[in-house]
């Protein structure tokens, strides 16, 4: 019986995501308003399944929930698009993928889907300058806030993949990062007095900026009391 609860939720997670884009068609609700509610109504339960399944990968291949995680993303990005496509739209549509994509990108990770074809180290290089270069853009375009939201979904989702890759920072290297990130929000929230206007999205972007380093320290610490207590 305890088997069939973690089937039966993707079931019915997969049936009411389907449900839903149904709906949104026939309603003409708009490309990312039916693929926002698909997610929203579905990913619970097929999460659900998976927290409750002795064996997750055995249910659902990370291949297949990765590649339709993916499909998920794009769909969303694009009705981002298809409604702003202007450069804040843009921005918005890669915030939008992030956090559509990341669930199965993170369940991919976990179980070892392989189909990333940079080195873990590669990886984690390329996230934090796609990271750095999308917060440059939302503040380019008048949208910090929007920029560093998909800053950090790519520079720290890429640290994450990296550490669950067997990638490592010694302490030393964790605290100048979590340095440099203080000093590059104070230097935004600077930038931000400078221009003048109201400060309340500056601010909010340099403490995020600042917090990132530090938000990677927390969520690794784990792992890495595991690896220095393997290592005696």
């Amino acid at each position: 019986m305890s088997r069939r609860v973690p089937e039966f939720a993707v079931v019915t997670g997969v049936f009411l995501g389907i449900s839903a884009l149904v709906s949104g068609i026939l309603l003409g609700w708009g490309l990312y308003a039916t693929v926002v509610v698909g997610a929203v109504v579905a990913y619970p339960f097929v999460g659900f399944g998976i927290v409750r399944d002795d064996d997750p990968a055995a249910t659902i291949k990370p291949q297949w929930l990765l590649a339709g995680g993916g499909v998920v993303a794009a769909a969303g990005a694009l009705g981002v698009l298809l409604d702003n496509p202007t450069p804040r739209g843009v921005l918005v549509s890669v915030l939008v993928a992030a956090a559509l994509g990341a669930p199965a990108a993170g369940y991919a990770t976990r179980y070892g889907a392989g189909v990333n074809p940079l080195p873990p180290r590669t990886t984690v290089f390329v996230g934090a300058v796609a990271g750095a270069a999308l917060l440059a853009a939302g503040v380019a375009v008048g949208t910090p806030f929007v920029g560093a939201g998909a800053g950090v979904a790519a520079g720290l989702g890429a640290a994450l993949y990296g550490t669950a890759r067997g990638v490592t920072f010694d302490r030393r290297t964790k605290q100048v990062a979590a340095a440099g990130g203080g000093v590059l929000g104070i230097a935004i929230v600077a930038v931000g007095v400078v221009r003048g206007g109201p400060l309340g999205e500056w601010l909010l972007v340099g403490t995020a900026t600042a917090l990132v380093p530090s938000l990677y320290t927390a969520l690794t610490a784990e792992s890495g009391g595991r690896s220095r207590r393997s290592q005696w």
